[in-house]
């Protein structure tokens, strides 16, 4: 997990760095993020294939992809943005030992 929440936070802090260079011109009412939801399902969908790459020119052009595509998918960071959460209380109708497992 560790190795993976690493790579995720480096192509988060590598697409974000890019996005920034790309879109410094534009004037923009928010600050724009890299998608988080979505960086982690690329990286989860090619982790396999970049870890068990055997040549590091090919390693890092795996890696590359999903930067390029997270890069492509950003959020605006609206500031003081908060919504208060209901707290539901569900209570069980029965104990659990009772339950079928069919």
């Amino acid at each position: 997990m560790m190795t993976v929440s690493n790579m995720l936070a480096g192509s988060l802090r590598e697409a974000n760095r890019k996005g920034e260079k790309a879109s410094g011109t534009k004037e923009r009412k928010y600050e724009y993020r890299a998608n988080v939801n979505h960086a982690v399902g690329v990286i989860k969908d090619r982790l396999i294939g970049i870890l068990i790459a055997d040549d590091r020119f090919v390693r890092k052009h795996l890696y590359g992809e999903p930067v390029e595509e997270i890069k492509r998918r950003v959020v605006p960071v609206r500031p003081n943005r908060e919504v208060a959460r209901k707290e539901y209380l569900k209570k069980p109708h029965f104990h659990h030992n009772h339950k079928s497992n069919c």
